[in-house]
Order: structure tokens, then C-alpha cells, then sequence
């Protein structure tokens, strides 16, 4: 079953769609029922609907695993605040010189870097599946910097994101997710 769909309206269609879909836990069929939204809190406002739920049901005379998936729209992120096309914006401006901190705060309006570091953390335990999509070739090692290690991370990190805009064009979140079925990281 796909993960990822364009809009909420896409998700609807396919929730009442299920008679025919395998539960990806037990691979039953004829068990899966919609089982309401899943709503991410936005700064200031109030929650918005991200998604939907589907429930294997084991109940009334079904035999199902009691098992959940859920469905999202492509430009989401799970269990991180900010939509996918903070963490894009985010990497763009590192491969464009800036510091993490700025880079950080400007991608995302917040006023502190506090997860910046965990993005990049994330972003580069990923690296190898992002490159493996198109078997990249070694990157172009950078200018000679002072520091090596965050340099050769960075154009590291430049090389692959530059080769997936290449590919996958913008918004590169939503086409990796949506294309690929599997989370951008």
C-alpha cells in the first residue's frame, strides 16, 4: 500500500478503497478500516490534518492483526515540526555557504538553532541511501579549508542534494517521498 499521497483529498479516495488492500503487518485483505486523521500541531495555530490512520481491525467479526499504517501527504515529515520543505530550504542554504545556526534559523523562522544539528546529523546518516539512488560517483573534494572535517561533510552533503535536485527537481522532499515511498529521513 502506498505511504505517501499528493493531497488529503488523494488519502480520502484511497481510504474508501480498502476492501482490496493487504495489510502491510499480516497481509490480510477485507480487514483494513479508515481510522480518523492524524493532526500535527503548527506554531500559533490550530492542528492540521496531515494524514489518516487505517486499522486492521480485529474487531466486530473481523480477523485482522489490530495493527495501524498510516497514510501522509508527501510534503510531511513524521516526527519532526517543521514540513519537508524547511529541511530543503535548510540544506540549500548550507551548500550556499552559510553556518548551521543562520542556515537553521532562516529555513525555519525559529529563533534558536536547537535542532540544526540534529538535522544535519539525520541528513547525513541518510547520505548513503540518497546516493546509493542513482550511484553516484565519489564528489568533487571542496576548495582547501582550514578545518577539513566539516568542509568534506559539507561538499559531501553539496554533491548528493545537488544530484537529487538534479533528478528529482523541486520540491525535493515531496517528489522523494512520493516517487520513492519511503521517508526523506
Amino acid at each position: 500500500m502506498q505511504i505517501y499521497y499528493p493531497s488529503l483529498q488523494a488519502i480520502h479516495q484511497q481510504t474508501l478503497q480498502l476492501e482490496l488492500e493487504q495489510c502491510k503487518h499480516c497481509q490480510q485483505t477485507q480487514q483494513l478500516v479508515s481510522h480518523g486523521f492524524i493532526r500535527k500541531k503548527r506554531a500559533g495555530g490550530d492542528p492540521q490534518a496531515i494524514g489518516k490512520r487505517v486499522f486492521c481491525s480485529n474487531r466486530n467479526h473481523h480477523t485482522g492483526c489490530g495493527r495501524t499504517m498510516q497514510l501522509y501527504l508527501d510534503a510531511t515529515l513524521r516526527y519532526v515540526h517543521h514540513a519537508g520543505s524547511a529541511v530543503v530550504a535548510f540544506v540549500l542554504l548550507l551548500i550556499a555557504g552559510i553556518s548551521i545556526g543562520l542556515a537553521y534559523t532562516q529555513a525555519t523562522g525559529a529563533q534558536t538553532p536547537r535542532h540544526a544539528y540534529r538535522w544535519l546529523h539525520r541528513l547525513h546518516a541518510q547520505i548513503s541511501a540518497y546516493r546509493s539512488l542513482f550511484h553516484q560517483p565519489l564528489f568533487a573534494p571542496p576548495l582547501v579549508c582550514a578545518v577539513q572535517s566539516p568542509c568534506l561533510r559539507r561538499g559531501l552533503l553539496a554533491s548528493t542534494f545537488t544530484a537529487l535536485l538534479a533528478r528529482l527537481k523541486q520540491p525535493l522532499c515531496q517528489a522523494y517521498q512520493s516517487q520513492l515511498q519511503r521517508p526523506f529521513f
